[in-house]
């Protein structure tokens, strides 16, 4: 039995170890195979452009047009020697898969260490984290000329359980294939040795990211992958794009080791006017972005008439649309500059500009934001700007500046239960208008916030212990009490001038605010109230006429319910139009609106030598406008707030104004609305009023 038993013992123990030698031979990967072509290898390398042609022919089946040379010569410049670069490309036109094997070049040619992929949620980031660890793992080319880094990932085959064992001469490799992270081998000599790559959505917590090299280091992420952060809800959204804005500028650029170069690739689409795409774009709004902005069409048809009858016809019949198109192609090219001509390979179009032109008559909409980058503004005509263009009316006035042929100066408030928001405007006699203040009550510690953001100052935090009513009251009687003591001086001159009138919104507690307006000076500040006059009702000027109602231009003063005050009724409809159309106007053009060029506190720290401006008002002041030019950004955005339709109804067309529930701040905007009627109510004739008076 004892000799049985020792036998069955060295027969087990003979079992294991050719056990164990059979996994250790199938968990080694050594020898690996020679370099297949080191020229091509070499090239690859050195090249982006070389390296998507070499190792991507089956992602890169056609030419490469003008534009994908610019963007790959961009990637190579950025990912070589860091910096930022957005762009935004044609849909379709491959601008993720050129930014996806930029990433993979960036490993392989060892220029970066450590790729983030930051995409608007986790899936879509794990998807091209996904794409990447595919293309090590299969792409045969790849395989042939870098074998140290893509022959220890084949052998895998997908599995993360056989990572953990893989061994090179005896050595662990360390690859690790997680969902949201790749670590590439660890293999003495190569380029991409341990090399990392991660990917996560935007609003995850990713704050110091890091991770450990090889030799026990620490790595820090030097390439950030950016891909399409927004959605459309951020986009039609500003205080969701300033968010956005805010987590790349801090948490996503904040992951560079203190020192290091950074390199920034981001693609996105422009979706709406002014979101964050189209401010990364922008050279002026932010340059270190570079952004490039590609077309479709670098220029459309001349012959607009023409495409319009293609596409009435097109509605009923393409392939006579298409004839059609056939008939009258010279004309109709004319003018027109496609991008990228080899886009189109089919047959069902007679060429690339048909193609893109039946984008522009199925959907003109998404094809001025998709193809063109362009957006239309939501139902607006040339009587409203965006944003971005209403920041950049300016007049070369420091804020509290007038002009010296300043006629009248008036004021308004908007009323609300947390916020009182204000402005002030200079007026010409020719109604031309120069917002040289505007601001909030309380004073606020960020220049661009929303009404329902947390942690603001509001009326509860400086009137303790008093309830709703009473802070109200309290609050927009000390708020006209300072708008009646201001003074704005004209430029080389000594001669203070005050507010001629303040308007202050009365929609909302009426009683609140005729109190309110007693206890400051009922011959300054007058009670208002907005009236949205569409297309289907009478205009004021029709209203019957009574006793004691006095008709002014789309407005009128009169005694209405629950006040003893007289109020004025300003059809807000036409007034907001109004604005919309003198921001049209180059700033100091007759009849103009514009904002001022330099704040307070940035002319002050000019005259100082750039010493601070020390605020000694306290809280209980009106917050000062932010500073420079680009900061009205939250002013403008205000009054680009609402949507705007032009309204048929008999023979009357109106432009109707309503709130737009994406973006609910429009606090300046009514400001804006009453400073106007204001200075129409002293007097002054608007230019569209002046035939009519």
């Amino acid at each position: 039995m004892t000799i049985n038993a020792d036998r069955y013992q060295r027969v087990k123990e003979e079992a294991r170890r050719a056990s164990a030698l059979r996994s250790l031979a199938g968990r080694e990967i050594s020898p690996l195979p020679p370099v297949d072509n080191w020229t091509r290898r070499r090239k690859g390398a050195a090249s982006l452009l070389e390296f998507c042609r070499l190792y991507f022919p089956e992602k890169f089946k056609k030419p490469f047009g003008k534009n994908h040379l610019a963007l790959i010569d961009a990637f190579q410049r950025v990912i070589s020697d860091g910096g930022k670069q957005a762009v935004a490309m044609p849909r379709g036109t491959g601008k993720t898969t050129i930014a996806t094997v930029a990433a993979v070049w960036a490993l392989f040619s060892a220029r970066r260490r450590f790729v983030v992929i930051v995409a608007a949620n986790t899936k879509e980031a794990r998807k091209l984290l996904k794409s990447i660890t595919t293309i090590v793992g299969t792409n045969p080319r790849l395989r042939a000329d870098f074998p140290e880094i893509c022959v220890p990932v084949a052998a895998l085959k997908g599995s993360a359980l056989l990572a953990r064992g893989q061994l090179f001469y005896g050595e662990a490799t360390n690859v690790q294939m997680g969902a949201d992270s790749f670590r590439l081998p660890t293999i003495a000599g190569s380029p991409a040795s341990g090399s990392v790559v991660a990917s996560y959505g935007v609003k995850a917590a990713i704050r110091g990211l890091a991770a450990e090299g090889a030799d026990g280091s620490t790595i820090r992420p030097d390439f950030l992958f950016l891909d399409d952060l927004q959605t459309d809800q951020i986009a039609v959204n500003p205080r969701r794009v300033a968010d956005l804005e805010e987590i790349v500028a801090s948490a996503l650029e904040g992951l560079v080791e203190n020192g290091a170069e950074l390199a920034m690739v981001q693609t996105c689409t422009v979706k709406a006017p002014d979101d964050f795409a189209d401010r990364a774009l922008n050279r002026e709004l932010n340059p270190r972005w570079n952004g490039l902005r590609f077309k479709s069409l670098e220029a459309m048809p001349e012959r607009l008439d023409l495409w319009r009858q293609y596409r009435a016809i097109w509605f009923d019949s393409e392939k006579k649309a298409t004839a059609f198109y056939r008939k009258n192609r010279k004309e109709m090219r004319k003018g027109a500059v496609v991008s990228w001509p080899e886009a189109y390979v089919g047959k069902k179009y007679l060429d690339a500009l048909e193609f893109y032109m039946v984008k522009w008559c199925d959907n003109e909409r998404a094809f001025w934001s998709e193809q063109q980058n362009q957006p239309l503004e939501a139902n607006a005509g040339f009587f409203k700007l965006p944003a971005k263009e209403i920041a950049k009316r300016l007049n070369g006035f420091d804020e509290g500046t007038v002009p010296e042929d300043c006629a009248k100066i008036t004021a308004a408030v908007d009323v609300h239960s947390d916020v009182l928001y204000f402005a002030v405007v200079a007026w010409s006699d020719d109604f031309t208008g120069r917002v040289i203040e505007y601001g909030t009550y309380p004073k606020q510690r960020r220049s661009y916030f929303a009404k329902n953001d947390g942690g603001l100052e509001t009326l509860k935090s400086v009137y303790v212990g008093e309830n709703a009513d009473g802070r109200l009251f309290h609050g927009l009687a000390d708020l006209l009490t300072i708008l009646k003591g201001r003074k704005y001086y004209p430029e080389g001159n000594e001669d203070a001038r005050g507010i001629d009138r303040i308007l202050v919104d009365c929609g909302w507690k009426p009683e609140i605010v005729e109190n309110a307006i007693r206890a400051t000076d009922v011959r300054l500040v007058v009670p208002c109230k907005g009236v949205a006059i569409g297309a289907s009702r009478s205009p004021m000027r029709q209203w019957p006429r009574r006793v004691g109602r006095v008709f002014g231009w789309h407005l009128l003063d009169e005694k209405v319910a629950n006040l003893s005050l007289r109020t004025i009724l300003v059809d807000v409809n036409y007034w907001k139009t109004r604005i919309h159309e003198a921001f049209g106007l180059s700033p100091g053009e007759p009849g103009s609106l514009s904002l001022f060029s330099r704040s307070r506190r940035d002319a002050f720290r000019q005259a100082t030598n750039g010493s601070e401006n020390t605020d000694a008002s306290g809280s209980s002041q009106p917050s000062p406008a932010t500073s420079r030019a680009g900061a009205h950004r939250m002013f403008s955005e205000h009054l680009a707030a609402e949507t705007a339709k032009l309204v048929e109804h008999a023979t009357n067309k109106v432009v109707e104004w309503s709130p737009n529930i994406n973006r609910p701040d429009n606090h300046f905007f009514d400001a804006l609305v009453y400073t106007s009627a204001a200075a129409s109510s002293l007097g002054l004739i608007t230019p569209d009023s002046s035939v009519n008076r």
